[in-house]
């Protein structure tokens, strides 16, 4: 049995969602107009008016990790619009639309296979696939692995934990595709050359445990690295990558470090499959297993879900409401978020779709003030003090909220859960890390503008020096030649002065006696003295 180490904070009993695993995952259908939401520096490879095939790339991938869109389905592209945006903010977003037509057109898919494959070729597989964490972080898989060289890694670590109580698509997966899940296991863990791979689920998964129990001697009788099945307590935020590497391996993330600079890889089992699609059948992401449940759905399941499909088509496939709702929530009940519209699409990251009875939302308390109980702190699984960065982040003491480590916090919910005066901690969190961005932001900008003034600065001083430099020049150059004239005379212009100098000095000579004659009478009889 694998010694367990157990992690800080947390919480225990959770309230129940309805079961959505009474049904096998559902199969995927096709709505009238996918919605795919890009970044307004996300390079478009598609045109309006233009008919795309099912898998064929929409859009590039960015330096900044926006990963690329594939088209889920053959179909045309519409127009790009502005659209509720799957978000918190309920913001509107540049929006890619595509009308499928019903055909299964695809483009042809190039495989590699696990065979062979390098760590960089797995990265741009990776890439082109427009694969990313699908427990919820979203973060770019290929960037993951960044760095990464074979042997330089000890553990790899394969989460089936579910990141919220309710969410049971990670669940479904491994029941029903155990022999995909230990297999896609044990060839990432003999392309990364590690020590151990662990994967691992919480023990309230006890049909998906037994199923990859049962699959995994035969499965990895044909592969040469291992692969350990562990069971870990229920206790949320157990799905959390850092509480999970402190659970199994006793080893704390630092403060902005990565697992990787600890040696550790750790993914989630839809990202592992979404990873092992695209290396072995050179499939992209389109499509993911999605979790639509709550006392006001007719029909909980989990349902195959193309990417862009709204969320009140999906809720209507799986029944329809029962009951009325205050808010269709995208994510669980400790981290979702209500919806600002049900027209928001599923995109990569969607793992649950929640709707609950309207008294049920609406039976908070009201908000009242901070009593100081400290009832926040023990259950933080980051070993934070909530409550000092509420008032830090209410009062907007952001130098203060970061030297308590805002960034550290995961945003959880366990502190606002428990809290008696109903304060909704995380959003403040949320706000604070939101607004520090945004000057963080305003600073590198500043400073760019700075440099580029500089620069420029820098440049017109140059060209005022070269132009300064090329009129003193041309000056020089004029005195140069006025002078060679002066000094240097041609023989025929010399010959003529010469000449006409002669004739001067001839006719000075001529005159000179008659002046001085003339000259001497005018001054005798000007003279007032007496002749000796």
């Amino acid at each position: 049995m694998t010694l367990l180490h157990g992690f800080q904070g947390g919480l225990a009993r959770l309230p129940a969602v309805p079961a959505s695993t009474n049904l096998p995952v559902q199969s995927a259908f096709v709505p009238p107009r996918l919605y795919l939401p890009v970044d307004k520096d996300t390079p478009l490879i598609v045109a309006s008016g233009e008919r795309v095939l099912g898998g064929q790339a929409l859009t590039e991938s960015t330096p900044a990790g926006s990963a690329v869109w594939h088209a889920p389905l053959a179909g045309k592209i519409i127009d790009v619009i502005d659209h509720p945006a799957p978000h918190a903010s309920g913001l509107m977003t540049p929006t890619l639309v595509l009308e499928p037509d019903g055909s299964n057109d695809q483009v042809d898919f190039h495989p590699h296979g696990w065979a062979g494959l390098s760590v960089e070729q797995l990265q741009r597989q990776l890439e082109s696939a427009g694969i990313i964490g699908m427990g919820g972080a979203g973060f770019p898989t290929w960037l993951k692995l960044d760095g990464v060289d074979r042997g330089s890694l000890t553990t790899l670590i394969i989460n089936g934990v579910e990141c919220e109580p309710g969410i049971s698509c990670d669940d479904m997966l491994m029941r029903e595709q155990p022999a995909k899940v230990i297999a896609a296991t044990a060839n990432l863990a003999a392309l990364l050359q590690v020590d151990r791979a662990v994967l691992a689920l919480e023990d309230d998964c006890p049909e998906a445990f037994s199923a990859l129990a049962d699959k995994l001697d035969g499965v990895l009788a044909n592969h040469s690295r291992g692969v350990e099945l562990v069971s870990v307590p229920t206790r949320y935020p157990s799905g959390s990558e850092k509480q999970l590497i402190e659970n199994l391996l006793g080893k704390q993330l630092p403060q902005g470090k990565f697992p990787t600079d600890i040696g550790v890889v750790c993914l989630n089992v839809a990202t592992l499959c979404a990873m092992d699609d695209a290396v072995v059948a050179g499939r992209p992401l389109t499509s993911r297993v999605v979790t639509v449940t709550g006392d006001a759905l007719a029909q909980p399941q989990n349902r195959e879900v193309f990417f862009g499909t709204p969320v009140d088509a999906l809720i209507e496939a799986c029944g329809g409401l029962s009951a009325e709702v205050d808010a269709l929530v995208m994510g669980g009940p400790m981290m979702g978020f209500a919806l600002a519209s049900p027209q928001v699409p599923i995109v990569k990251i969607s793992n649950c779709i929640l709707a609950q009875r309207l008294p049920v939302l609406t039976s908070r308390q009201p908000v009242m003030p901070c009593i100081r109980c400290g009832d926040c702190v023990p259950v933080c699984p980051a070993g934070l003090l909530p409550q000092q960065l509420y008032w830090f982040a209410r009062s907007g003491e952001h130098s203060k909220a970061e030297r308590h480590h805002l960034f550290d916090c995961i945003e959880c919910g366990a502190c606002a859960y428990v809290c008696p005066s109903q304060l909704p901690l995380v959003q403040y969190y949320r706000a604070a890390k939101s607004e520090i961005r945004d000057q963080r932001a305003q600073l590198v900008q500043a400073d760019a503008a700075r440099e580029r003034m500089l620069a420029r600065d820098e440049r017109l001083a140059r060209r005022e020096r070269e132009a300064a430099e090329r009129r003193l020049a041309k000056r020089k150059g004029r005195k140069a030649t006025t002078e060679k004239v002066d000094t240097g005379p041609s023989a025929e212009v010399a010959a003529a002065m010469a000449r006409a100098k002669s004739l001067q000095q001839a006719e000075r000579n001529r005159r000179e006696p008659a002046e001085e004659n003339s000259s001497s009478t005018s001054r005798g009889a000007d003279s007032n003295e007496m002749p000796e």
